[in-house]
């Protein structure tokens, strides 16, 4: 009895001390490769994952691989990811095109778009370190990660991440765990000379691919157990056969990081690669091709992570939460910070966002405002994140950016035949010697057929005045038609000094009131009545008017452009044998006004629509060099008072009076290619008795076909008039200036 009570107790005992393993599922994690547009493919492949049920425990990536994972990290769906893709205007975010609207005005004025730009660095001149300056890439990074933006820690994110970028000094790949979200991105996908590198605590990144496009081994490092990894790479892709500046970028970045794509490869233990049909890494448009060639790669896979979800959920049952986050349309700016400008000058930039706290802002206003900033040419590397409060309701935005403390020169090439060839070299310096802060001088040297030099400087006082002053030396060679012959060649040099008050209410619009001084050479060799040699003095004053809301610089499709203009001339001098003689009081006041309005008609054709007048007041004869010359195609402007009309030669009339209407229907065909259809008439006089007189009336008519390049319209026109018997053509290349 006592023996069988003895094993009874020990069996008890021995029941009691017997632990069941417990079952934990194996962790997953995610690894998106770099690829640039390819990456869109990577979306159809993290749909799938959901739609199998699979669990993802943590997700990295590298360059556009960063950027699907962040966005799935923080929350989104990949139906949202497709969503986001399709809404962006990518040639507009990838190539840092503003549009013309948020330019500056007096960029606007100037009408002028530089091949290239250099900085100027102890006198010698430098190579930009960067093809863009990336602002719209930071707006867009910083806008959809606003749903984390008090998370600082990625593993805290709903789906633990990390990415990597280079660390130019050390030439190292740099794990980024941690700190702002969208600047972490950023710097992954800095692509080495296209995106601007990037500045974290003091150390600069470039594109993580340029050591570890397919970053495996971190998340080996993690000890994830099974890994999903999706490659972007084209491997077998030789440099021989690269035939442009993207590709051979993209083979250098694989071949740099060629080991550890190797490694990836070989220790995925679901390997996914979409067959991309050869797209390159700037194919941004074409979307819908890369999304479908990701689900054609997810399909294939499909059964592969429906069997790996059964697993997991037979190993131990799971439910797989997201939070299905949306992008922030708005914030309740509670106060705006601004870092990386002094303190006197930090003023100035809030006030460009508000001039009262609290104050609710949409996501775009914020973006609107900082790009306006940037177009200024006043700062670079703008951007901003978003922090707490504190104690009251709402957050603080703080705007990060730097003032430019720079020089730079430009270039920029143009040929028409009123004007023939040109090159203008451009040398500007901003916020001049410290205590000039918000200022430009700004200096044209135009190498041509038609040379001239211009100086300009200004200075911004607060958000709306401007004063300044600008002194240019111009030489112009120009021909007076009658019926395609020549009866007049004039050579004219203006020596022109203009000292001006401007007044910016807006983005779009500008006042300014200025006194001018000309002191003109205007010689005829041809006409009958030669002009004298001698130089000419007048004076005036003027009130000017200008606003400009088209949407780009060439081939504009919507807005308005509005150019008025009132002059006083009140003095004329001439000068004789070097003395200057008063030729009494000139007392003559002239009106010049153009307007311009452009109507899209679907998404291909466009309407313009505009009226041209010039009006002389008082009985005095005004000078021919302040008289309307017209005629001729060209949008350059010597002088303010020339003005194009259709069918007309350079120049075909020299007028006092002139009220004209114009109309144009363009069209664009195919691609970057336009045509445009023109048709001029008004009333034109050298009296204002015979202004509107059947003898005065002129029309005229032209076909151009032009296309849009990247150093501006190239156009060909034919034109006629009821004032000439024969055709007159046109020539254009490049943009204006």
């Amino acid at each position: 009895m006592i023996l069988i009570c003895m094993f009874f107790f020990y069996d008890i005992k021995a029941q009691d001390t017997v632990v069941t393993p417990h079952k934990k599922r194996p962790t997953v994690g995610v690894v998106l490769c770099g690829g640039g547009a390819k990456g869109f493919s990577e979306i159809r492949v993290l749909k799938a994952l959901d739609d199998a049920g699979v669990p993802v425990d943590y997700i990295g990536g590298t360059s556009i691989g960063s950027i699907m994972g962040s966005l799935y990290a923080v929350g989104y769906d990949p139906d949202m990811m497709e969503e986001i893709v399709r809404a962006q205007d990518w040639n507009t975010m990838i190539y840092d095109k503003i549009p013309k609207s948020m330019m500056p005005i007096e960029q606007k004025m100037n009408d002028r778009t530089y091949l290239a730009t250099f900085p100027v660095k102890n006198g010698k001149v430098k190579v930009k370190p960067s093809l863009v300056e990336g602002v719209y890439v930071n707006l867009m990074l910083s806008k959809l990660m606003l749903p984390a933006y008090n998370v600082h820690n990625y593993n805290d994110l709903p789906v633990p991440f990390y990415c990597i970028a280079t660390d130019v000094e050390k030439t190292a790949q740099y794990e980024m765990t941690e700190g702002d979200l969208a600047r972490s991105v950023r710097a992954s996908m800095s692509i080495p000379f296209f995106f601007k590198p990037v500045n974290i605590d003091g150390k600069v990144f470039v594109d993580g691919g340029v050591i570890n496009n397919f970053p495996v081994r971190n998340m080996k490092d993690r000890g994830v157990d099974i890994i999903i990894g999706v490659d972007l790479e084209n491997a077998n892709v030789k440099m021989t056969e690269v035939d442009n500046t993207f590709g051979l970028v993209e083979n250098m970045m694989n071949v740099l990081s060629l080991e550890e794509s190797r490694y990836a490869r070989e220790n995925c233990d679901i390997y996914i690669k979409p067959d991309l049909h050869g797209r390159s890494i700037m194919a941004f448009n074409d979307y819908d091709s890369i999304l479908q060639f990701g689900g054609d790669a997810a399909r294939e896979v499909f059964p592969q992570l429906k069997r790996l979800a059964d697993s997991l959920q037979a190993i131990e049952p799971f439910e797989i939460k997201r939070p299905h986050v949306q992008p922030v349309d708005s914030v309740y700016v509670a106060d705006i910070q601004i870092d990386g400008v002094p303190k006197e000058h930090a003023g100035g930039l809030i006030k460009e966002f508000t001039s009262a706290f609290p104050k609710k802002m949409s996501v775009s206003y914020i973006d609107d405002v900082i790009v306006k900033l940037s177009a200024s040419g006043y700062y670079e590397d703008l951007w901003y994140e978003i922090k707490d409060a504190g104690d009251v309701e709402g957050i603080t935005l703080v705007l990060h950016c730097k003032e430019r403390d720079d020089k730079s020169m430009a270039f920029c090439i143009h040929y028409d035949n009123n004007y023939g060839i040109g090159a203008l070299v451009n040398f500007t310096m901003k916020n001049l010697w410290k205590n000039l802060n918000r200022s430009t001088l700004s200096m044209d040297i135009n190498i041509a057929e038609n040379p001239y030099l211009k100086i300009d400087i200004n200075k911004r006082n607060g958000r709306y005045f401007r004063f300044g002053g600008n002194l240019s030396i111009i030489s112009l060679d120009m021909s007076r038609y009658y019926n395609s012959n020549i009866i007049s060649s004039y050579s004219i040099q203006d020596n022109h000094l203009d000292i001006y008050a401007q007044l910016i209410p807006t983005q779009t619009q500008q006042i300014r009131l200025g006194a001018v001084a000309d002191y003109v050479h205007m010689r005829d060799f041809v006409g009958e009545n030669s002009l004298r040699g001698n130089y000419s003095l007048y004076s005036y004053i003027y009130l000017n008017y200008y606003f400009d809301n088209e949407d780009v610089p060439a081939f504009a499709r919507r807005g308005w452009k509005v150019n008025l203009t009132g002059k006083y001339v009140f003095f004329e001098g001439i000068n004789e044998d070097g003395v200057m003689e008063d030729t009494d009081i000139q007392n003559s006041f002239i009106m010049h006004g153009n307007v311009v309005k452009s109507i899209p008609i679907g998404r291909k054709n466009t309407l313009k629509f505009g009226s041209e007048m010039g009006y002389k007041i008082g009985t005095k004869e005004v000078p021919l060099f302040y008289q309307f010359f017209v005629g001729g195609q060209s949008k350059m402007r010597y002088f303010d008072n020339t003005i194009a009309f259709t069918g007309f030669n350079f120049i075909e009339q020299i007028v006092d009076h002139i009220l004209v209407g114009k109309i144009a229907w363009q069209w664009n065909f195919y691609k970057n290619l336009y045509s445009t259809v023109n048709f001029d008439c008004g009333y034109m006089s050298e009296t204002y008795d015979e202004w509107f007189n059947s003898t005065s009336f002129v029309a005229g008519a032209g076909l151009t076909l032009g296309v849009d390049t990247v150093i501006g319209p190239v156009e060909v026109s034919v034109m006629g008039s009821n004032t000439n018997s024969n055709p007159v053509g046109f020539i254009n290349v490049g943009f204006w200036f």
